[in-house]
């Protein structure tokens, strides 16, 4: 969970960066079961980039106090997350209807090959294009 400023090498901010990215799809997926305060101070420091003492200051609390919060709804999510898989259930569907488009544009580039032996194929063709598009 990355709860500290600091400037890492290239592979460690990457890595930061995806675990922020994961934090915010589980706020969006998942914040609405959180309280109104636990939403607002996940969402000033990893979607505003508030640092742990701005917020501190805005809610009249220590820096510890913020971040033992942001800690505690974070394992929250993520339990949730565990348990529900939300969010790996959309991202699986993701994959399959990313892996399903490229099928049908390899299909379709075949088929548009096929059209040039004299068939007609352009009805064909169309619905793969509307059944790519869909997607």
């Amino acid at each position: 969970m990355p709860l500290q400023r600091s400037s890492p090498p290239r592979r460690s901010r990457d890595r930061a960066l995806a675990a922020r990215t994961a934090i915010i799809r589980l706020i969006d997926t998942y914040g609405g079961v959180l309280t109104e305060r636990q939403r607002a101070l996940l969402r000033l420091y990893y979607q505003d980039d508030l640092s742990l003492g701005e917020i501190a200051v805005r809610f009249g609390v220590t820096r510890q106090a913020v971040f033992d919060s942001l800690r505690r709804s974070v394992a929250e999510m993520q339990h949730l997350e565990e348990h529900l898989g939300v969010v790996a259930d959309r991202d699986r569907l993701n994959r399959q209807r990313r892996d399903v488009a490229a099928r049908l544009a390899a299909l379709e580039r075949e088929v548009a090959s096929l059209a040039g032996r004299g068939l007609d194929l352009d009805p064909l063709l169309r619905a793969l294009r509307a059944l790519r598009e869909v997607l």
